[in-house]
């Protein structure tokens, strides 16, 4: 990206967040070696592969499933229902690795290339390096996991297809016409996925109903995403500051939208797992659902993302607002 133009002229206070912040990521990449999952050893599967695990638990919690009220699902059989939580815990992993492998690591790997303002200084490139090898150890994780439900549940040759998520993304960048379009877009939407995701993996990696297996494995994965929430907060800060007035309005404009990407409901995704899984009524069922709407916002604390806009000046901007505002998140 070119600095051409300057980038906004700051408060006393804002400088001194800007101080703040740098001093907090600089303490974040030195506690890595003390912190990271990665760096505590290997996470024991503790039951053999061919072992169906703890009986009466299942592989996900059916208060998940975007189709647990509707009468096709609750109409099916035992059997059936078992083989659709398994099939969202696959989908519920392969989601995660999409985001970690098409979505942040991009992103980590700008920084490293010195072409994201505000971020070519020395803890910020360490901490993305760091960051890095955390999100290489939680696709490890999580293919792991994938792979002994596969074997166990017989779910070897179920297809998981690319989640809107990530489409999202992808139709979006090409709208860009310089390439620093598709490098804020892509920071835009790792800051928000980075934010989410400690939500997203909460309620698996407490609870007592499902394998202890997956249970642990979302847990391990939460402690390292609790830490990079803050850190992508601090660098969507410090990115901020050193853009100019051309490139801060085009970040400004898109950091509301992965909100509403996030928050998909990804029927496209259980439609094909359901139909290879030979799930009756899918079609009808998913045709259902879409009816209620393809994203559920309201499954989402977006609050998090409207505080950092509002910390970093962004919604200073009327057209800034006006997109949060038709993203339903600000009124």
């Amino acid at each position: 990206m070119s600095k051409d133009n300057p980038g906004p002229v700051l408060r006393a206070e804002q400088n001194d967040d800007l101080s703040h912040t740098k001093i907090m990521l600089g303490r974040l990449a030195a506690n890595w070696p003390q912190r990271a999952y990665v760096k505590k050893g290997e996470l024991d599967p503790f039951f053999e592969a061919g072992e169906p695990g703890e009986p009466g638990k299942e592989d996900f919690l059916e208060k998940l499933l975007p189709f647990r009220d509707l009468p096709q699902y609750r109409s099916s059989s035992p059997e059936m229902k078992s083989r659709v939580l398994s099939c969202g815990w696959l989908m519920y992993n392969a989601k995660t690795t999409q985001i970690e492998t098409e979505i942040v690591n991009p992103s980590c790997l700008d920084i490293i290339a010195g072409v994201m303002p505000g971020l070519r200084t020395g803890d910020a490139q360490k901490a993305v390096c760091e960051t890095l090898v955390d999100e290489a150890y939680h696709v490890h994780l999580v293919e792991q996991a994938s792979r002994l439900t596969r074997r166990r549940r017989g779910l070897e040759d179920l297809r998981i297809p690319r989640f809107n998520l990530v489409r999202h993304m992808r139709e979006r960048q090409r709208t860009g016409t310089e390439p620093w379009h598709g490098q804020t877009i892509q920071f835009a939407t790792a800051v928000v996925s980075e934010i989410f995701i400690s939500d997203y993996l909460h309620l698996l990696s407490e609870s007592e109903e499902i394998q202890p297996f997956n249970r642990m494995t979302v847990a391990a994965h939460r402690h390292d995403e609790m830490v990079h929430s803050p850190l992508f907060r601090s660098m969507a800060q410090l990115f901020s500051h050193d853009l100019t007035v051309e490139q801060r309005a085009a970040f400004a404009d898109v950091l509301a939208e992965p909100v509403v990407w996030f928050a998909d409901r990804e029927l496209d995704v259980w439609l094909s797992m359901l139909r290879q899984i030979g799930f009756p009524k899918a079609e009808e069922m998913i045709r259902e659902c879409r009816s209620l709407g393809t994203a559920d916002l309201t499954s989402l604390d977006h609050s998090a993302i409207v505080t950092l806009a509002e910390e970093i000046g962004l919604l200073d901007s009327a057209a800034a607002r006006d997109s949060f505002t038709r993203q339903g998140l600000i009124a």
